[in-house]
C-alpha cells in the first residue's frame, strides 16, 4: 500500500476519563487507547468465542428486523461506487438478526464470499441494554453508541465532523489516518452523492494507482496507522480522514460521535457554510476570492479573543460572542437572503 512504513499513532495505556479530557483531547491528535474497553462484558464474551458473542447479542436483542448492506465477492469487501460511479457497489437489505449473524459467520470463513455489514446503527434501536451493561464515560456529554457488525470489509478514507472514539469488540481493525489538510492529496469524490453521507477518497488503498493519483504519495508520507485488537479503542479528532480495514472474521465495533451533524445541538453546522460559500464565493475571480479569504481569516479563523477591544463594547454587536438572541437574528437575516 505504501513505499515506506507509515508512522504509528501514539498509544496510551490505562487511560481514564480525566487523562483523556486533560491530556489527550487538548493535543487534537489521534490516539490509540490500549485496552480501554477490555473489561466490557461484550468483549469478554467475544474473547471466549463467536458463539458466545452471538448469544450475548441475542440475549439483549430488542427484536424485529435489522438493516444491513451486502457487497458481492468481486468487490473484496470495499464499500464504494460501481465501475462508472452511477450507483454504489452494494445493496441494502432487511432481515432478522439471527440469519444475518449466521451469514456473517459463514462468510467470514471464506475469503471469496460476500461481505455483510450492519453499519453505524444506533445501539439503542437493536440492543437497548447494551449501554447499561457496557458503560462509557469518555465524553463530557452523554453520547449514544453506534454499532458495526460484519465480516472482513474496507471503508474508504472519509472524515466525520464529530469527535470520535471507536472501540473494537471483536476481530481486528487497521486504521489509516490523515490530517485534514491532506484533502488536496486524497482525490476526494462527490459531496452530494456518497455511499454513507461523507465524501470518500477515490484511491484504492489496496492497490493505489500513482500514475492516476500521483499526489497520494504525499498523503501517505503524512499518514498515521494503527492496528487495534479486541478491547482497544482509537480517538479520531474531528475532520481527520480515516480509512478502516476490518479483519479477523466476525468484526464488531462500537463507536461514539460527540458533536457535529449527528449529535450536535447547534445548527447550522460548519459544513453548511461550505454550501453557502459555493453559492456566493466559489465562482468569483481568483483575486476576489483571495480578498474574501483575508476577511474570513480575520472574522472567523483567527483567534477572536480580545480582538475587538478597539471598538466600544456597546456597538460591537455580532462581533461579541453570540447570544441566543443574536443567533436568531442572523438566522432570520439569512432566511431572507436565501429566498
Amino acid at each position: 500500500m505504501q513505499t515506506k512504513p507509515l508512522n504509528e499513532i501514539a498509544c496510551w495505556h490505562n487511560v481514564t476519563p480525566k487523562i483523556f479530557a486533560n491530556e489527550i483531547l487538548p493535543l487534537h491528535k489521534p490516539a490509540v487507547l490500549k485496552g480501554l474497553v477490555k473489561d466490557w462484558p461484550v468483549v469478554t464474551q467475544a474473547q471466549k468465542s463467536i458463539e458466545h458473542l452471538y448469544q450475548y447479542f441475542s440475549n439483549i436483542y430488542a427484536g424485529g428486523d435489522i438493516q444491513f448492506a451486502r457487497i458481492p465477492p468481486a468487490e473484496k469487501g470495499r464499500f464504494f461506487y460501481n465501475q462508472d460511479m452511477s450507483d454504489f457497489n452494494f445493496k441494502r437489505e432487511v432481515g432478522p438478526l439471527d440469519k444475518f449473524f449466521r451469514d456473517v459467520l459463514a462468510n467470514s470463513l471464506d475469503n471469496n464470499a460476500e461481505t455483510l455489514a450492519l453499519q453505524s446503527a444506533p445501539v439503542a434501536d437493536y440492543f437497548p441494554d447494551f449501554e447499561k451493561q457496557n458503560p462509557f464515560q469518555f465524553f463530557t456529554k452523554k453520547v449514544p453508541p453506534r454499532i458495526w457488525i460484519g465480516n472482513n470489509s474496507v471503508v474508504s478514507a472519509h472524515y466525520d465532523d464529530s469527535e470520535n472514539i471507536a472501540c473494537v469488540v471483536s476481530g481486528k481493525r487497521i486504521f489509516t489516518l490523515f490530517p485534514p489538510e491532506q484533502i488536496e492529496n486524497l482525490y476526494v469524490g462527490p459531496m452530494d452523492f456518497t455511499p454513507a453521507g461523507a465524501p470518500l477518497s477515490l484511491v484504492d488503498f489496496n492497490k493505489p494507482d500513482f500514475e492516476k493519483h500521483p499526489k497520494f504519495q504525499t498523503a501517505l508520507d503524512n499518514a498515521l496507522v494503527a492496528e487495534l485488537e479486541p478491547g482497544d479503542a482509537i480517538y479520531i479528532p474531528s475532520l481527520w480522514w480515516h480509512h478502516v480495514r476490518a479483519l479477523g472474521g466476525v468484526n464488531v465495533l462500537v463507536n461514539y460521535w460527540e458533536g457535529g451533524a449527528i449529535n450536535g445541538s447547534t445548527k447550522p453546522v460548519p459544513a453548511d457554510t461550505i454550501l453557502m460559500a459555493m453559492l456566493s464565493i466559489r465562482n468569483l475571480p481568483l483575486e476576489q476570492k483571495k480578498m474574501w479569504k483575508a476577511l474570513f481569516d480575520y472574522y472567523i479563523f483567527s483567534d477572536q479573543n480580545q480582538k475587538y477591544e478597539h471598538i466600544p463594547e456597546h456597538v460591537r454587536g455580532i462581533l461579541d460572542p453570540l447570544t441566543e438572541q443574536s443567533k436568531k437574528g442572523i438566522k432570520n437575516w439569512l432566511k431572507k437572503q436565501l429566498k
